[in-house]
């Protein structure tokens, strides 16, 4: 990692994704905050604004990934920072209109779809002569500290500063993000071409069977239909775990999301070592374990909690963040190294839309589950199905290569690393 962080390429655009990503951080509380405050229903606005800013991601994934396999990303990457500039600045003139709002912050989720497929495509390009599960690690690390770091940011500048201040700040980050872009050459280059410029729709189609044409990358699909499911479930009820069922005071609140965050860092750390260690198969799994195991330990650890006390529950806020965070390095190294280059825009979209669609249906599914069977038993159940799920996925001889297809055309894999 150290040789990655000399690496004077990678520090610019990594300053370029953390300006990026703590922008986007910092505003995330400030538009809760803003619905939750000024409007009449807060709890529909909330959660219409949690809505708006995933669902591009999720509807639009998919339809970018063509455009990340003809476009240089510096195009993609630029352009959406300047966007999503001018419309956090907008949010300024309209913070009075709630529907407006909700347009804008559609708009700007449309925008972050874009960059976000494009900075994924991008990794192997700055990456070179580097590892990519060193670099995947680097950037989930940043990103979980950043997620704990921005809204804390954003409450102090509400609480010191103003709306609008927020709004400025955040227009801001993109345009420096979009500076430290738009300065390196590497992203200029115009992607690998698969063959014909093919049309629009047949390029969607025809990389679709492409990228599951990849044995490792169909098994990591059918990998994230239920561990997204339960990540989105977890999330929807961990909050409400911490604050209703443990009552954790607000300072507790506050280290038990620290924890989380911690433990989410040293997963994604952990990763790159257990990958050259073993296969991305075996740690995918083992992750999953490890997560479903954490869920488990809710049941027990609300037993100790009356007689031991907060340390408890940070303990299992920690364990939880390691499950997670070590699941997302064999994710996206399995990701970037298996994907066919021609294809990555494509394969990078698809996935991405895979996982916000899942996590989105998991986030409504512990909604549902909660309210049915209270918010502690719904996570435990949770643990208790991603455990056999596991098991299953284990068993499955779906990614393993098979002796037998010798004589069939072998799909691209050649330039896995891990």
């Amino acid at each position: 990692m150290l040789e990655l962080l000399k690496d004077r390429m990678y520090i610019r655009y990594w300053l370029a994704v953390v300006a990026s990503f703590l922008g986007d951080a910092i505003t995330k509380i400030t538009l809760i905050y803003v619905v939750a405050t000024e409007t009449e229903n807060p709890v529909l606005y909330v959660s219409l604004v949690v809505i708006a800013q995933m669902l591009p991601s999720g509807v639009l994934g998919a339809f970018v990934g063509p455009l990340a396999d003809r476009m240089p990303a510096r195009v993609l990457m630029v352009g959406s920072d300047l966007v999503r500039a001018v419309l956090a600045l907008m949010m300024i003139a309209v913070r009075d209109s709630p529907v407006l709002l909700l347009v804008l912050i559609l708009l700007s989720g449309i925008g972050k779809s874009f960059f976000e497929t494009a900075r994924l495509t991008a990794i192997p390009l700055i990456v070179r002569g580097h590892s990519i599960p060193t670099a995947v690690a680097l950037f989930q690390s940043t990103n979980h500290t950043l997620n704990l770091v921005g809204p804390a940011m954003g409450g102090l500048l509400l609480a010191f500063g103003s709306v609008t201040t927020v709004f400025v700040i955040d227009a801001a980050t993109f345009v420096v993000s979009a500076l430290l872009l738009a300065s390196m050459t590497v992203l200029r280059e115009v992607p690998v071409g698969g063959g014909p410029r093919e049309p629009y729709w047949r390029s969607l189609r025809t990389g679709l069977h492409g990228v599951l044409a990849a044995p490792s990358l169909r098994f990591l699909a059918v990998v994230l239909v239920p561990v997204m499911l339960a990540l989105g479930l977890f999330s929807t009820n961990l909050n409400s775990q911490l604050l209703t069922v443990f009552e954790l005071e607000p300072f507790d609140f506050g280290l038990a999301q620290a924890a989380f965050g911690a433990g989410s860092v040293a997963g994604a750390l952990l990763g790159p070592p257990l990958v050259r260690r073993t296969s991305d198969r075996k740690l995918l799994i083992g992750s999953i374990v490890l997560f479903g195991v954490s869920l488990l330990l809710l049941d027990p650890t609300g037993r100790l909690r009356d007689t031991l006390g907060v340390p408890v529950v940070l303990v299992w806020c920690l364990i939880a963040g390691l499950g997670s965070g070590l699941f997302q390095v064999p994710v996206a190294n399995t990701l970037l190294s298996d994907m066919p280059e021609h294809l990555r825009g494509r394969g990078v979209g698809l996935f991405n839309a895979l996982m916000v669609n899942f996590t989105v249906l998991g986030v409504v599914l512990g909604g549902v589950t909660a309210d049915l069977a209270g918010v502690a038993e719904s996570i435990v159940l949770t643990g208790a199905l991603l455990l056999p799920a596991a098991l299953l996925i284990a068993l499955s001889p779906l990614g393993r290569p098979r002796p037998e297809a010798a004589g069939r055309p072998a799909p691209v894999e050649s330039d896995v690393t891990s």
